[in-house]
């Protein structure tokens, strides 16, 4: 098995969190726990919906980065603080899936979804930590 390599600092605009992207060991990527408190700019985001897309876009980014696309997430470990908002939060990540995996989207096979109300902040709405597995590498002509 390939040594366990990680994937760089995470960055939300120009300030680096104190954890990392995530890592990868052979052909498993995992993130880190992502969260949506602030876009890239720096800018709070409040609400569940701009936060999950916020999440949702940094997950993808850091899968590409390994490799991966949102079709080859094997397991998405979802926390939301508030249960009242796990209506509003499953419509933005499902409509987010079936534009950027709808693989994965139509096989639901991917999901743990639970309420922790008390997120790292309490600006916090919504954490989430992906596992990926790097696809098979595409075989060269006249291999």
């Amino acid at each position: 098995m390939t040594a366990k390599r990680g994937l760089g600092p995470l960055h939300y605009g120009a300030t680096e969190q104190p954890w990392s992207r995530g890592a990868a060991a052979g052909r498993w990527v995992i993130t880190s726990g992502i969260d949506g408190v602030v876009d890239d700019r720096g800018t709070a985001l409040s609400g569940i919906e701009a936060q999950t897309l916020m999440v949702l876009e940094r997950i993808r980014t850091i899968l590409a980065d390994a490799g991966c696309a949102v079709d080859d997430i094997v397991a998405l470990d979802q926390y939301l603080a508030d249960p009242a908002q796990r209506a509003a939060y499953m419509d933005v990540r499902d409509r987010w899936l079936a534009e950027h995996g709808p693989g994965l989207y139509a096989r639901r096979d991917y999901a743990s979804l639970l309420i922790y109300p008390r997120l790292a902040t309490p600006a916090m709405r919504v954490e989430i930590r992906a596992t990926a597995y790097l696809p098979d590498p595409t075989p060269q002509e006249g291999s």
